[in-house]
């Protein structure tokens, strides 16, 4: 049996909130997509994992996510 998983993934700016003590605004889009990142890749590489499908609506994390061979589709907030 294989899976597919589906991750949702807030747009950057907004992610990791309770970081924003910590690592502050500057910080934490980066943060929050390394994260993302090390998900994506973990799961991709786990023979039990089919595909990863990431829904989001931020450009730049859907490009990164892609990279890795993530598939990517908009969110559609309400819909």
């Amino acid at each position: 049996m294989q899976w597919t998983l589906v991750i949702p993934l807030k747009p950057l700016v907004r992610a990791k909130s309770r970081l924003a003590p910590t690592a502050g605004d500057a910080l934490r889009p980066g943060l929050a997509l390394a994260f993302a990142q090390d998900t994506v890749a973990a799961a991709l590489s786990c023979s039990a994992v089919r595909d990863v499908v990431v829904v989001t609506d931020d450009g730049r994390a859907a490009g990164a996510l892609a990279e890795l061979g993530a598939r990517t589709v908009p969110d559609t907030p309400q819909a």
